[in-house]
Order: C-alpha cells, then sequence, then structure tokens
C-alpha cells in the first residue's frame, strides 16, 4: 500500500505539516510505503488553484490523504480511494461577510470536496457540527479523528516560580485573544512569552500596560518546546479554534494551562485546564491568580493533564488513519509509488 500525503504549499503555515508529518512516519513504520508530497503553489487565486488540480492529476498512488487546507484537490484524484481531512471553518467564518468569496470556499473547499472524498475526517466534534451548520446532510458521512500531539514533548517537572512567573502564549493571530489576555495580566508580576509576529497596536499595549514580555518568531520546534519546558504556566484563550493543540502539549510536558470554556478547548481539556470564558477579561485574570497562587490546584490539574495527554498520541491518531486506509485499499503487494 502506498498514501501519499498531500500538504498545503510551503509559506501557509506549519501545524498541519508537523502533526501529518508525525503521522507519516509512525505509519512508515507500521510496513506501509508513506510519502510527502507539497503542492507547488499558495492557494491565492483561481489561477494556482488550477494549477494545483493539474499537478495532483499526475500522482499515482493507492491512496491519497488531503492533510488539509487545499481541499479543492479532492475534485482531481479518483473519489474512491482518498481521504480528505478538515480542521475548521475558519474559511467559512472569515468570509461569511463577502458574499463572492464566500460562495467560492463554500464551493470549492468545502461542498464539493466533502462530496467528492470517499472519506471526510475532522479534528474534532467541534468542526463536525459545524461542517453540518454549514453544508447540510453531505457532512454526515464526515468522521472524527483528534489529533495528535508531537512526542518530542515530554513531562519535564520544574520548580514553579513563585517570584515572577514565565506565563507562555502561543499564537497572536486575532482569534488567540492576546489584546485581552495583556489587558488580564496587566500588574501580575509576570513574564509573558509570546511565540508569534507582534503587530504595532499590540506593541504599543505591552508598553503601555507595563507588561514584561519576550517575543519570539520563526523558532525551531525544539526551541518551541523548550520554551514549554521553561514556562510555568501555558495560556490559550482563544476565541476560536478547530483542536487546541497548546492544550495537549502544556499536558504532556506538565505545564497547568488556561484555555477557553468553549468547544473544542474544553472536551479536549477534559478536566485537564483551567477554563475560562474568553470573553471575560477579569475572569481571565482570576483564573490566572489562581493557577499562580494555589499551589494545590495547579499540582492537581498536572496531574490530571499527563494522564489526558495520553489519550491523545501521534501512535493512537495514526493507527485511527491506517484503519481507514486499510478500509479503502485492503493491505497487498503494491507497486512502487511515482510522480
Amino acid at each position: 500500500m502506498t498514501v501519499f500525503y498531500l500538504f498545503r504549499s510551503t509559506g501557509t503555515g506549519h501545524s498541519i505539516e508537523e502533526l501529518f508529518g508525525n503521522i507519516l512516519c509512525e505509519i512508515g513504520q507500521q510496513g506501509v510505503t508513506t510519502k510527502a508530497v507539497q503542492l507547488p503553489h499558495i492557494s491565492r487565486g483561481l489561477r494556482s488553484v488550477w494549477k494545483n488540480i493539474q499537478f495532483v492529476k499526475r500522482l499515482t498512488a493507492d491512496i491519497f490523504h488531503l492533510t488539509g487546507d487545499s481541499h479543492y484537490v479532492a475534485l482531481a484524484l479518483p473519489a474512491s480511494r482518498t481521504i480528505l481531512t478538515i480542521h475548521d471553518c475558519s474559511l467559512l467564518k472569515k468570509n461569511r461577510n463577502q458574499p463572492l468569496q464566500y460562495v467560492l470556499f463554500w464551493l470549492l473547499w468545502y461542498y464539493l470536496p466533502i462530496r467528492r472524498a470517499g472519506i471526510v475526517t475532522v479534528v474534532s466534534e467541534k468542526t463536525r457540527q459545524e461542517l453540518l451548520l454549514y453544508v447540510g446532510r453531505i457532512a454526515q458521512k464526515v468522521q472524527v479523528i483528534p489529533n495528535g500531539y508531537d512526542p518530542v514533548f515530554i513531562n519535564s517537572p520544574k520548580s514553579f516560580c513563585q517570584d515572577h512567573p514565565m506565563l507562555l502564549q502561543v499564537g497572536t493571530a486575532p482569534h488567540k485573544n492576546l489584546s485581552r489576555l495583556i489587558a488580564a495580566i496587566e500588574g501580575i508580576p509576570c513574564t509573558l512569552v509570546i511565540v508569534g509576529p507582534l503587530t504595532d497596536k499590540t506593541l504599543v499595549d505591552l508598553q503601555r500596560r507595563q507588561i514584561s514580555y519576550q517575543s519570539y518568531a520563526n523558532l525551531s520546534r525544539a526551541e518551541v518546546v523548550q520554551l514549554y519546558i521553561d514556562c510555568d504556566i501555558v495560556t490559550f484563550v482563544s476565541t476560536y479554534e478547530g483542536f487546541g493543540m497548546p492544550i495537549l502539549e502544556a499536558n504532556a510536558v506538565g505545564r497547568a494551562i488556561i484555555t477557553s470554556d468553549i468547544s473544542p478547548m474544553r472536551e479536549i481539556a477534559a478536566g485537564a485546564a483551567h477554563l475560562v470564558d474568553p470573553t471575560d477579561r477579569a475572569a481571565i485574570r482570576q483564573g490566572i491568580l489562581r493557577l499562580l497562587q494555589d499551589d494545590t490546584y495547579r499540582q492537581s490539574l498536572i496531574e490530571v493533564s499527563l494522564k489526558n495527554a495520553q489519550q491523545y498520541t501521534i501512535a493512537i491518531a495514526a493507527d485511527r488513519y491506517k484503519g481507514l486506509y486499510q478500509k479503502l485499499v485492503p493491505i497487498h503487494p503494491s507497486t512502487q509509488p511515482v510522480l
């Protein structure tokens, strides 16, 4: 059996690549021939979409797994041997007030690819419910396979810094809710470590509120892992997510995390995080203060979190995907994959 994993073009993100890069390696160790194939063009306009479609038409494999983002290439692949993974419905939410863009994304990124692909998976029940809302009954075929965290995140005990703790915030996109987080920690003796590019507005806000902070961008995976190890608390109070990987990464390392009391974060945390209303700055502040000041509570969350992480390993996710592959193409001697 040969499985081609189709990835979006370089320069459009890295989270999907990290996730399915690990799954590819795990399945490859189980006797399945795997290959990562990156689309040559960033999906900016119908011309690049057309070029990517023409590119995938030339590929030959037993199974094609579209790992996310460029869903439309499913239209050029054999339906009975194509698996499409959808991570969220952010493109529809972002363009809901722009009718032309909305219709384009609805048709080419969601409705037609879902109809075409033999199997469609999503990373959370939240995304499944959103698809049912947006595209209707055709989304009933969708199956939920939760993500697995990168095995480089391992339990790393650390003495908690009471005097000046380090808070780690991964991500700076608008839905990461950084502005409310900054307002919530004003006056709290701590250092906010931010991973991601900062806007001028955010920089002004940090200075105005006299927040001690460190800012990083374009870090290697090892550098990100080290920040998790060095921090005392992870903050993840997003207003929208398709999954919520930082929850599991914090769980695996053994760090307390504060996250949003909304789906899918609430379900993924499963008692292994302090939950707050992400739109309430006072609630965010109170939650952070409790994690900083209540040693017993914080340690109880860490104990639960280490157990929670074990339910979301790459090995578990890989086994679920492999089961789907075997439904499409039973294991048999296969020809060598070619491009």
